[in-house]
């Protein structure tokens, strides 16, 4: 499909996409406890325990099961996403757990509300591929001045294709799909290239991919 032109009201658009989020999220009427069979997650925690960090932020948290998930292994986590059904999903789990060590937090990630070096180290979960490539950059200088010096990051980059729905493209090929299912959700895959251009200001401990083709990135800013 052709490209969306310049003159395309682009900041629409975004907003069209976190609303597709926040409906999906108001849909959800029971929080789901039962994290994702995910092997990565265990090697997440047990590398922060090993550098003795405490402080972690998880971006874009949905309905907090990764923050609770941490929670567990005694770190301070702060759990944030820009979809207000979801930080109340994830305060209610918080709430029912009578959990203490996280703070969950509405916010816009590209209007980071904490001051600079506040957390040890920062993970993006699968997220990262709802934003335009020029937003991305963002993104990454936001995590690079929100981590302290030597901050570590986890990032999990899905490698993402069309999929089933109606779509247009924007110039840099992310889709914008306009069928009733995904109706304004972004979509976009980050090549491996990419990703370690946008970590520029990091050094790339190490790059995998598990057995879905999903990248799983270690790195430390520098």
């Amino acid at each position: 499909m052709s490209a969306i032109q310049n003159n395309q009201d682009i900041e629409q658009i975004y907003k069209d996409n976190l609303n597709f989020w926040d409906t999906a999220w108001t849909r959800v009427t029971k929080i789901h406890k039962d994290p994702p069979k995910l092997p990565y997650i265990h090697e997440v925690a047990r590398k922060f325990k090993k550098f003795q960090l405490k402080k972690v932020l998880d971006l874009a948290c949905g309905s907090g099961w990764l923050s609770v998930f941490l929670s567990k292994y005694n770190f301070d986590v702060t759990g944030m996403d820009i979809s207000e059904a979801a930080i109340t999903l994830a305060n209610q789990w918080k709430k029912e757990d009578n959990i203490q060590n996280i703070d969950f937090v509405c916010g816009d990630i590209f209007e980071m509300p904490f001051p600079e070096k506040t957390f040890d180290a920062i993970v993006l979960n699968s997220s990262l591929e709802h934003f335009r490539y020029d937003q991305a950059k963002i993104v990454f200088e936001k995590i690079s001045k929100t981590l302290v010096d030597k901050g570590f990051f986890f990032g999990c980059f899905d490698q993402v294709g069309s999929g089933k729905g109606e779509y247009f493209e924007l110039e840099d090929s992310t889709h914008v799909y306009t069928d009733d299912m995904r109706k304004g959700m972004m979509l976009r895959n980050f090549t491996d290239e990419e990703l370690k251009g946008l970590l520029s200001s990091f050094d790339i401990l190490s790059f995998d991919k598990n057995t879905y083709g999903s990248r799983l990135v270690w790195a430390r800013k520098k």
